[in-house]
């Protein structure tokens, strides 16, 4: 007979092949005992040996089965099986095909009347959050009285007690259970088999590999410990508490989990392992791993209710969940329970839905429901470093330890405890600045971070704190140091702290060999003389701050476009080998958002050792300052470079306001507002023309059609547009400057920014929930939303806005200042719910808590973790200085972020109409991480809501499918939509991207008409041009090769390195043009990609960011930039480019690329407010304004879409002001170099027809700057 055990992993195969061999040895009796797990289940050849299993199989029994692509077709196999099924501790669905004898849970079964009835109808699944526990106490309640349930329900009965041997699923228990339904359930086997009670076992204990049995108290296991002889080291270095699931320990399957025990316990380090039941593991923390004394508890190790922790470190290597295991996830408990116990968290993965081989050779690394469970959901609890270190292999039953990466793994350990039980005074500590684009102006990059000063405020607190530091006078001085130094002697970047001998790298890092075919020969080409490396940085007592080598590839993007010899060069890996070896540093601190070591190649998640990014940052603990706002690169930088992460602050978002020309003309519009002069329309008309705003969006209505409206025209609905285009820019919210690292901003700093997130959010009023604007505007008889519609057609409605705004503004800022929140006619009763949730966001804005986050993680405690978003969005990311987190993909998009995206998705399409005249048959959308897991996947929803489909949540409230929305119900044609995605996107979101690519499949299959589906219509001609299956042909999402990063426009447009658009276009389809199949195996699919991109007339993308623009980072125009150069080379002409904009003042949100040009260049890169909060940052706040010109000028490359007046206008407020120029050059003679030659550039490409007065003026003060920072001469104005 054959019997057929279904599991998410196979822990249980070996028990139940001695089982079935057992049976075969005592009783005479052939048992064909089949595990298929989650590996055995990856490809299609895997659910066909199922299928036939199953036909001739005598009994199927099913434990913790979850996840989308298992439980659907595991639900139509096992409804088609004949045998009796018994499935428990499952997704739903599953649980409901149990039926064994007269007992069923189908829902349409019958049932039995009385205390039985009641039984039963508590074990049927419900489904919804909670279900798994739910399950589990029904289950154990039924379990204390099994005596009572009386033969008749002997079948009720075997459900109960095979749940017994299934939670203490020791091999004998499982020989056992086979037993039993053999016995009960297969013809002809009545009592010719045993019937025996399950053994039972501690729900919780203490097991080591050489002990003879679990313990039950800690007590009883530390008197094991001493009557062994020999290795008295152990302990000596520390303590780890280490945590198993209770149903891999007792199956003794745990040769993964021995060999980290043994490892750890060579370094002198003990080994505490407990194991604990798989939905919580809170009590084996609690009885295992906490004093129960009262008393002070050690440095770094506070107690909660007298109960210190007992342990140096907590290690979960379940591969689930501390609080839910693989059924649910409970955060916000394990949270609490970590945050009592106060030590660091990691949780490595072992790997249970492949097998070793299988992993090591996938490019991805883990699947996509392993890197939900295993990564994902541990990270919400606050895990670091999800490290593979074991799994199943194809050659046998039983787990097997994964040995490089187990032993990287117990060092890793080790060094965590080492920097726990160090004294301060004894720590060294290595702070790692960037420098991208890498040159002298670009020293000390990262996202909002005034860095210098961020670091001087640092150093000030290690010294404080008892550290070996010497702290420079200011952060002036201390940039010095790093910048300047022996930077000039040595022709460098910045001092050269130290040098490396090219032997010690080639001894101390053998992986050199492995970078040889990229870079050529050790050392290489950069920062070497060919016998020793150049160290950048400065060492300042016990902390050095170094400087991180560049990539190497700025120049070359295409070099590490899917190369398995792909690697870092030798000066970048020199760096971080003397950092562990040379420097010995105890931690490293990476400064700010963000460098390169995370995007070194190698697995997208799950590494292994031979990960560049594993044996780069090799065993040292690894702290990441980032920033609050960033989620998707937050997470790459957690799962690639095993960081705990300490985000910091975004500085405080004020609105725009108008300056010089633009507020003339606000001031010229409201006199004619207030008194209609016709001569006034000739000032008006003269102003807009000279600030480039003669042409606005202002359309009339007409019966036929409409037709653009003009001051002769229409005057009034030509200046709301006008008008409304000033609002928009005094309205848009700007970074105030940069922000410093441990310095919350003051109150008044924050008026803008409480405005924002009220006018966000909404609050109680009599039974219903309204946002702070639309209060008042009912205190003023007015209609909120009515208002919005009208704001780019009527000037009446803008003035009641801003009214609206300046009241609210006027409250908060009295608020702030420490005044009563009162705002006139209404009543403090409606205001006390705002006034309480300011209040509170006020007061953990102002709270400091970004350095004690990371010296509390220096000290080896545990860095509470956060959510990460704009503080707009989700006030809880504040107050900073916590390990943030993303999303639970599982969960994405909700049904929020779908109703939102329908909204969207219309007004998209009512642009696109009114841009090339015509609803587009395809569309090509960018998808970023960063703003769908900000936005709960909206940009997801939007993707699927163009193709008219709809994401389908399973019975424990997962996204797990999609459905089409049937024609006559969408009411308008399938939109065609190309999605192009980050490589983050990929890394993160990999469930999300096999949602849209099923959709884009199910459409191009429907049998509907052609012309109501594009999707289906150019799926037919690509596959018919190109001999591909119809599903093949319809491949609609398209990213990097697993390990790659980003497009690299950016890079060959920042260095000139490009000759023409074909070159830009190239690089993006090569870069992009990779696809996954079904199997998660990843093809170069280019000719896929170009062929659905000759289709898009639309490019678009979501700037969903209240913080970032698109003029403030380069992967805006690399990727949008991107995408749209290379339609325009395969179709001959430029698609429309849309965007969306989350702070759109207005009803709309989607507008031109060319409107958010303008936009943003006047809200910031022109705006003195603006500017000139960056210049109070100094060397760093002028390197941002050049960065801003760079963008806009990328923007030009891929695009065209600058108008020429806003290079005029840089080039008169930063280069031909000779005051300015000579700020700028003071503060960084880099930088105003740089923005000088960008000027230039932009001219000599075409992009700005400059007068040739101008460009000879400018090609002199560069030739005047270029001197200057050559030390051979002065600018001269």
């Amino acid at each position: 007979m054959r019997i057929i055990f279904l599991t998410i992993d196979g822990n249980h195969a070996a028990a139940l092949h001695a089982a079935a061999a057992r049976i075969k040895t005592e009783h005479g009796v052939e048992v064909h005992a089949a595990c298929y797990d989650a590996a055995s289940l990856r490809d299609e050849s895997g659910w066909q040996r199922l299928e036939r299993d199953l036909k001739g199989a005598a009994f199927v029994f099913g434990a913790r089965l979850f996840g989308e692509e298992y439980v659907r077709p595991l639900e139509r196999l096992l409804g088609a099986a004949s045998c009796p099924v018994l499935v428990i501790t499952s997704n739903p669905a599953l649980i409901r095909m149990t039926r064994i004898g007269k007992f069923s849970l189908a829902p349409q079964a019958e049932e039995s009347g009385g205390m039985l009835r009641q039984w039963v109808k508590k074990l049927r699944p419900q489904g919804g959050a909670g279900e798994a526990r739910r399950q589990l106490a029904v289950l154990r309640n039924l379990s204390k009285v099994l005596k009572l349930i009386p033969g008749k329900a002997r079948d009720l009965y075997t459900y109960i007690v095979a749940h017994q041997y299934w939670t203490n699923s020791s091999p004998e228990n499982v020989y056992r259970l086979v037993c039993l339904l053999i016995e009960a359930y297969v013809p002809g086997y009545k009592g010719k088999l045993p019937v025996l009670d399950p053994v039972t076992y501690p729900d919780q204990a203490l097991i080591h590999p050489d002990a003879p049995a679990p313990f039950a108290t800690l007590e009883e296991y530390q008197k094991w410990r001493r009557s062994l002889r020999g290795n008295k080291r152990v302990g000596e270095q520390g303590s780890v508490g280490i945590l198993a699931m209770r149903t891999v320990a007792l199956s003794g399957n745990t040769a993964h989990l021995d060999a980290l025990v043994r490892s750890l316990e060579a370094r002198g380090i003990e080994a505490r392992m407990a194991y604990a039941t798989g939905l919580d593991m809170r009590p084996a923390i609690t009885t295992f791993f906490q004093s129960h004394a009262h008393g002070k508890a050690k440095k770094g190790a506070p107690t909660t209710n007298g109960h210190a922790a007992t342990v140096d470190l907590l290690v979960n290597a379940s591969g689930f969940a501390l609080v839910g295991g693989p059924a649910e996830s409970r955060p916000a408990d394990a949270r609490a329970a970590l945050g009592a116990l106060d030590v660091g968290y990691l949780a490595p993965v072992p790997l249970a839905f492949q097998r070793v081989e299988d992993w090591r050779r996938d490019w991805a690394g883990l699947t996509p429901v392993q890197a939900a469970l295993s990564v994902a959901v541990p990270e919400l609890e606050g895990a670091a470093d999800p490290l593979v270190y074991g799994g199943p292999t194809a050659a046998g039953d039983g787990f097997v330890p994964a040995t490089a990466e187990v032993e990287l793994l117990a060092g890793r350990i080790a060094r965590r405890l080492a920097l726990r039980r160090t004294p301060n005074h004894a720590k060294r500590l290595a702070l790692v600045l960037f420098s991208f684009p890498p040159n002298l102006g670009n020293l000390g990059t990262a996202a909002y971070l005034d860095v210098f000063r961020s670091l001087h405020k640092l150093l000030v607190a290690l010294k404080e704190e008892g550290y070996q530091v010497e702290v420079p006078e200011d952060a002036e001085a201390l940039r010095n140091l790093v910048v300047g130094g022996n930077a000039l002697a040595h022709g460098a970047d910045a001092n050269v702290a130290a040098t490396f001998p090219v032997e010690h790298y080639m001894r101390l890092f053998p992986s050199y060999t492995e970078i040889e075919p990229c870079w050529g020969r050790a050392p290489g080409e950069l920062l070497n003389d060919g016998r020793r490396f150049r160290i950048l940085g400065r060492q300042l007592g016990n902390i050095f701050i170094g400087v991180q080598p560049p990539f190497g590839y700025e120049r070359d993007p295409m070099r590490m476009l899917m190369a398995r010899d792909a690697a870092p060069n030798h000066a970048f890996a020199a760096f971080y080998t003397w950092l562990h070896h040379t420097f010995d540093a105890h931690a490293v601190v990476h400064i700010g958002t963000h460098g390169a070591l995370e995007f070194m190649p190698g697995k997208q998640v799950g590494l292994g050792a031979d990960d560049w990014p594993s044996r780069l940052i090799g065993e040292l603990p690894n702290f990441y300052l980032y920033s609050v706002n960033n989620p998707s690169e937050a997470a790459i930088a957690k799962r690639r470079s095993a960081a705990t992460l300490v985000s910091y602050l975004v500085p405080p978002l004020q609105q725009a306001g108008l300056y010089k020309g633009l507020r003339q003309l606000k001031d010229s519009i409201d006199a004619y507002r207030q008194r209609p002069d016709p001569g006034m329309l000739d000032v008006i008309r003269e102003q807009s023309a000279k600030l480039g705003m003669q042409q606005v969006n202002a359309t009339l209505q007409h019966g036929v059609g409409e037709a653009h409206a003009t001051l002769e025209v229409a005057p009034d609905t030509y200046l709301a547009a006008l008008s409304h285009e000033l609002l928009q820019i005094e309205e848009r919210m700007i970074p105030a400057g940069l922000h410093v690292f441990g310095q919350p901003p003051e109150p008044v700093e924050m008026v803008d920014l409480l405005s924002l997130t009220a006018t966000f959010h909404q609050f109680p009023l009599r039974g219903a929930l309204v946002t702070f604007p639309e209060l008042i505007a009912r205190s003023l008889g007015l209609e909120y939303a009515a208002l919005r519609e009208r704001l780019t057609t009527d000037l009446e409605a803008q003035a009641a806005w801003q009214r609206i705004e300046g009241l609210g503004k006027d409250a908060i800022r009295r608020f702030v200042e420490g005044g009563p929140f009162h705002v006139p006619g209404l009543h403090h009763r409606d205001l006390d719910p705002l006034a309480d949730f300011l209040g509170d966001l006020l007061n953990r804005l102002s709270s400091d808590n970004e350095l004690t986050g990371l010296l509390h993680g220096l000290e080896g405690g545990f860095v509470t973790p956060s959510p990460s978003n704009d503080i707009v969005r989700d006030p809880s990311v504040v107050p900073t200085g916590r390990n943030v987190y993303s999303l639970d993909p599982a969960r994405a998009p909700t049904a929020q972020a779908v109703e939102k995206a329908e909204r969207l998705t219309n007004e998209l399409l009512a642009r696109a109409v009114a841009d090339t005249g015509a609803p587009p048959e395809s569309v090509a959308v960018v998808l970023w991480g960063s703003d769908n897991l900000k936005s709960d996947c909206e940009g997801v929803a939007q993707v699927l809501a163009l193709m008219g489909a709809r994401p389908v949540p399973d019975e424990l409230g997962n996204i797990s499918d999609v459905t089409l929305i049937p024609l006559i119900e969408l009411g308008r044609p399938r939109v065609d939509v190309v999605v192009t995605v980050s490589g983050i996107f990929r890394d993160l979101l990999g469930h999300q991207m096999r949602l849209i690519d099923k959709a884009a499949r199910l459409a191009a299959c429907a049998d509907e008409p052609l012309e109501g589906n594009a999707v289906r219509r150019h799926a037919l001609a690509t596959a018919a041009e190109l001999g591909l299956p119809l599903e093949e042909a319809a491949t609609r999402v398209f990213a990097n090769a697993p390990g790659s990063y980003g497009a690299h426009i950016n890079h060959m447009v920042e260095s000139g390195s490009w000759e023409d658009d074909e070159q830009l276009s190239e690089t993006f389809l090569s870069r992009k043009g990779f696809t996954m199949g079904k199997g998660g195996e990843w093809n170069d699919s280019r000719p896929l990609l170009e062929k659905a991109l000759a289709n898009v007339q639309v490019t678009f993308q979501n700037v969903d960011s209240f913080e970032v623009g698109i003029s403030d980072i380069d992967t805006y125009y690399e990727s949008l930039g991107g995408v749209t150069k290379s339609i325009e080379h395969l179709r001959g002409e430029r698609p429309s480019i849309l965007v969306s904009d989350a702070v759109s003042t207005g009803a709309n949100r989607v507008g031109s690329l060319d409107q958010m040009v303008r936009l943003e260049t006047r809200a910031k890169l022109l705006n003195p407010k603006w500017y000139e909060a960056m210049l109070s940052h100094g060397y760093e706040g002028a390197r941002e304004i050049e960065a801003r010109l760079n963008n806009t000028y990328g923007w030009s490359a891929t695009t065209n879409a600058v108008e020429g007046w806003v290079y005029q206008g840089v080039a008169e407020t930063y280069a031909l002001d000779d005051e300015m120029r000579e700020r700028l050059a003071k503060l960084n003679p880099h930088a105003a170099a740089g923005m000088v030659r960008r000027l230039l550039e932009a001219n000599g490409r075409g992009f700005w027809d400059a007068d040739e007065a101008t460009i000879e003026r400018l090609r002199t003060l560069y030739e005047d700057l270029e001197d200057q920072l050559e030390g051979i001469g002065v600018a001269q104005a």
